[in-house]
């Protein structure tokens, strides 16, 4: 006896169909946050290279950190920790696809190593120095008016609350090449709290009781950059070596008009 063969009916196969649908829009957002993760997981890995070669250098220097950038804006401390680190691809964050070429007002343009870092060299006028006084650990060699460009080991009173190195974007962060030779350069290779150096890179500093939602870099996080867990968190690395994930404006909820306020992690020398 010969047997008919059935197929799909229009109905079953708009079933499947809607199935699949249903499958892809559960587990494509599913997918995408694994790819996220590892992301921000091969971000702090590059953060916690970056902070060994810190302290290699850091033991190699009497216990001083590097310079953040020097007076004429063209040798950074990216370019110092390159020969512990032996690695460009470490100072790029793979959430950073910005462009490497940054022309504020023309001051800098070029192609260069991309870098998704910098270093804190927050600074700030003291009333009990009276002077604008470096409280980061890598800032300006603009010793004419700024009290230090580097920091002690011994000189940060609280190392696991106390911020060396944060995320930003890959274009405010200037990178080009000089003399053929690979640079880290320019104002955003530091982030010295100083609101007037925003054009060649902007420099404020997170402040918890800014406006969230102010413009860049005006606001709650001031010049980091948030690219994790949906534009939420960013690395930070810490001065005793680790790196965590966090709202950039709860480094500095209070805000720091004076300077002495103890929730500002980017003040390094509170005690």
């Amino acid at each position: 006896m010969k047997q008919n063969k059935r197929g799909f009916t229009l109905i079953e196969l708009l079933v499947v169909i809607a199935i699949i649908a249903i499958l892809a829009a559960i587990l494509f957002p599913v997918f995408a946050q694994a790819r996220e993760k590892a992301r921000q997981i091969s971000c702090v890995s590059n953060m916690k290279q970056l902070g060994v070669a810190v302290m290699q250098y850091v033991q190699d220097s009497d216990e001083m950190f590097p310079q953040g950038l020097n007076d004429n804006w063209q040798y950074s401390w990216a370019t110092t920790l390159q020969p512990y680190v032996k690695s460009y691809g470490v100072f790029r964050c793979p959430d950073d696809s910005g462009n490497i070429i940054y022309n504020a007002g023309s001051v800098y343009t070029g192609n260069g190593v991309a870098i998704s870092y910098s270093a804190n060299g927050y600074s700030h006028y003291l009333n009990s120095t009276g002077a604008n006084t470096m409280l980061g650990v890598m800032g300006m060699g603009h010793s004419g008016w700024i009290q230090h460009d580097v920091q002690s080991m011994a000189a940060v009173g609280r190392p696991a609350e106390s911020i060396m190195i944060h995320e930003k974007h890959t274009d405010d962060g200037v990178a080009y090449l000089t003399g053929g030779t690979p640079s880290f350069a320019g104002l955003s290779s530091v982030t010295t709290g100083y609101s007037w150096w925003d054009l060649y890179g902007p420099q404020d500093i997170p402040n918890g009781s800014l406006s969230p939602t102010a413009a860049y870099p005006l606001g709650a996080n001031g010049s980091v950059s948030t690219k994790h867990s949906s534009k939420t968190l960013a690395n930070f690395l810490f001065c005793d070596g680790h790196v965590k994930s966090m709202r950039p404006a709860l480094t500095n909820p209070k805000g720091d008009p004076d300077g002495t306020e103890p929730t500002n992690m980017w003040n390094c020398t509170r005690q």
